[in-house]
């Protein structure tokens, strides 16, 4: 049961008083957490120590020494201002700084005795406590190592199915587009079926374990009463694990709950574990990052880091009824039990000061916990609190046939037979791996090379190109002074060949069609012997005249796409 209270102060003089009223309207009710966020004060620090709001801090300073009294107990150091050393509740640490800027380092921290237990439920972000069990490889079961070793082997076993399905489908892709024979797409088919049927026969033979159960007497009736009653609690509308809770003072804003729970909805089937084939039908729970199996003699938890047991006789399964303000759609083979305000008041009624204070249903549910001094610690509810009772009363009787010949079981192991097929497996998938690989690789450094090689071949035709640009201007130059023609200066930058003509009157510029620029009297009064497709095959783009001081004119060259 939870009693929660409200707290009235009451001012006396220059003291504080706190007078608990307790309000039994509220009485063992469970809030979930999934209501909107809401403001509310921190009641602990990180520590667990409580936040008050005056505290006592006096220091006596004896020379170089300082004696600090706090709240946190006794602390002394030495120095001097903006350099000390000091030890106290917290540790031993060195400070240093002046001027608004400080360095402060922890030299060792508290004894053992002053730090805060590691075994305290770990703290979530919203403030409540993780409920959760420890790593699944931790819990280990003693009478069962040998079945544990097989079901971790099982479990990080990879599956070669997959894989060389996977493998085989990009060689045999890869050869569809190549060139090459029929007869050899069909040998490298039937190759690569083979080796995918082995890999599957040997996920089936070696990656399966089978577990055989053989029940007598009064266990196997207790097993069949316990598979009935998980069959009713799996048929529950809702079934939630409770993954944190914590208890809480702000009722007012919660509907009056003083405990404060976050639980997300599971499922509960018939089925055994993965890669596991068993005769019997296996209650599975799936909690989380966990997933726990009831089998006849032990439960098997299931998480990343691998398989736990816990026997029945470690089992602790506690059921019970909570209260609980449901946020969410109700389930409809759940109970009604009363109503509440989303913001109470202290005589229970609605709070006015706050907008779409609505009423929320109070529900009946079930309960249920497993735990065991193992680590395995697990909450669920279900809409049906009579469903959470039935369970837990057929687990109880299980402990009795754990260890009684009653419940006898075997399972395969695998033999080095199948060792060495699935090594061979292995080869020819890394066969296949390097099949597909090398020739892509070879294919790759082959258009490497190629495609350098053009680079290269282009730079060098561009070189010539620019060479032979060069010696055209020169030859256009001895050409132009051969024909006593001195007012033309020639240049090349590039793919423009540059002309510049000084001293030319306005009608000798028209006559030569300099300017303006004319390509019919260009070509035939100053270039002449040269055409407009042998500067075309030499590179040039563009021809630029200046005349006189004038701005420079650019006539463009057409050049066919042959000779770009």
């Amino acid at each position: 049961m939870i009693h929660l209270s409200g707290r009235l102060r009451v001012r006396k003089d220059t003291s504080l008083h706190v007078i608990k009223v307790s309000l039994p309207q509220l009485l063992n009710i469970k809030l979930v957490d999934t209501l909107p966020p809401i403001e509310t004060f921190p009641t602990k620090n990180s520590s667990g120590v409580p936040l008050v709001g005056f505290y006592i801090r006096k220091g006596f300073n004896f020379g170089p020494l300082r004696l600090n009294l706090s709240r946190s107990g006794l602390g002394a150091s030495i120095g001097v201002k903006g350099a000390r050393i000091g030890v106290g509740p917290r540790g031993s640490y060195v400070h240093l700084g002046r001027g608004g800027l400080y360095y402060r380092q922890t030299i060792a921290p508290p004894s053992p005795s002053e730090q805060p237990s590691q075994d305290a439920p770990p703290v979530s972000d919203d403030g409540l406590q993780e409920i959760s069990s420890s790593a699944a490889q931790t819990i280990a079961d003693s009478s069962a190592e040998q079945l544990l070793q097989e079901l971790n082997r099982v479990k990080r076993r990879v599956d070669l199915f997959p894989l060389s399905v996977i493998v085989g489908s990009v060689l045999l892709i890869r050869v569809a587009v190549s060139e090459t024979e029929w007869w050899a797409w069909t040998a490298g088919l039937l190759a690569v079926a083979l080796i995918v049927i082995c890999a599957r026969h040997n996920d089936v033979t070696d990656g399966t374990l089978i577990l055989q159960y053989s029940i007598d007497g009064d266990a196997a009736q207790d097993f069949s009463r316990l598979q009935d009653a998980f069959k009713r609690f799996a048929t529950c509308q809702r079934i939630w694990r409770v993954d944190a809770g914590a208890q809480t003072s702000d009722w007012k804003r919660n509907a009056g709950a003083g405990f404060l729970e976050r639980r997300s909805a599971i499922s509960a089937v018939f089925t055994p574990p993965p890669k596991v084939q068993c005769n019997l039908n296996v209650p599975k729970i799936k909690a989380g990052r966990d997933t726990l199996y009831l089998l006849p003699d032990r439960l098997l938890i299931y998480d990343s880091s691998g398989v736990g047991a816990v026997p029945y006789t470690d089992l602790q399964a506690q059921s019970g009824k909570t209260r609980f303000i449901e946020t969410e759609q109700v389930p409809a083979d759940s109970a009604q039990v009363g109503t509440t305000w989303r913001y109470v008041a202290k005589n229970g009624g609605p709070d006015r000061r706050f907008n779409n204070n609505h009423q929320l249903p109070i529900m009946l549910y079930g309960e249920l916990k497993l735990s065991s001094g193992s680590g395995l610690n697990e909450q669920f509810q279900c809409s049906v609190p009579e469903a959470v009772a039935e369970l837990s009363s057929a687990i109880l009787p299980l402990a009795s046939h754990s260890e009684s010949d009653k419940i006898a079981v075997s399972f395969a192991s695998s033999s080095k037979r199948q060792a060495f097929t699935r090594a061979g497996i292995w080869l020819s998938i890394v066969i296949m791996i390097c099949t597909v690989l090398v020739p892509l690789a070879l294919d790759m450094e082959i258009s490497a090379d190629q495609q350098a090689l053009q680079i290269q071949q282009a730079q060098q035709v561009q070189q010539a190109r620019q060479q032979a640009r060069q010696q055209f201007g020169q030859a256009l130059i001895h050409e132009l002074q051969d024909r006593k023609v001195k007012n033309v200066s020639v240049m090349v930058a590039d793919t423009k060949l540059e002309l510049k003509v000084l001293n030319e009157s306005s009608k000798a510029a028209r006559r030569d069609g300099l300017k303006p620029l004319d390509r019919k009297l260009l070509f035939t009064k100053l270039l002449r012997s040269n055409t407009e497709a042998n500067l075309c095959a030499l590179g040039f783009r563009a021809i630029q005249v200046t005349v006189n001081a004038d701005s420079p004119g650019e006539l463009a060259l057409a050049c066919t796409s042959s000779q770009r």
